[in-house]
């Protein structure tokens, strides 16, 4: 088995297109006082005004996107998960060296939030994988 994903542009375009919808919706929280000063939930979001859109977009997000992905690979089931690493692998190298580096937030990687969106890209496409796998298996040629 490769570790290697089919399609190593498409799922790279695909990870920093979410990195980069991640950063502008908190740009925009960060532009707009009310946002901002929501305040913080203990150990789950620092920021819940940034964690919690984001998270169901992302859910809606990454299924389309794993949906698009998946469609013409041959065992779905192993390239949606390694879709999700690399939806994961992209997004939290780029957190560690945007927010934790440049902005100096070492306690970025302390909230829940922030995990429960590495989860979300990693289960999500594999999960739609398995449901598009399951599909491919029961068509009648």
């Amino acid at each position: 088995m490769s570790y290697r994903s089919y399609d190593p542009e498409k799922a790279l375009w695909y990870a920093f297109l979410l990195w980069i919808i991640g950063f502008v919706w908190g740009t925009i929280v960060f532009m707009v006082p009310s946002l901002k000063n929501v305040p913080m939930v203990p150990s789950i979001s620092k920021y819940p005004a940034i964690s919690v859109p984001l998270l169901i977009l992302y859910a809606v997000l990454v299924f389309i996107l794993a949906k698009g992905y998946l469609k013409t690979a041959e065992n779905k089931i192993a390239e949606g998960l390694k879709f999700g690493v690399t939806l994961f692998l992209f997004n939290s190298i780029l957190d560690a060296l945007v927010y934790v580096v440049l902005f100096k937030g070492a306690d970025y990687f302390a909230y829940f939030s922030v995990w429960l969106a590495y989860i979300l890209f990693v289960v999500i496409p594999w999960l739609t994988g398995r449901w598009l796998q399951k599909g491919k298996n029961h068509e009648v040629i």
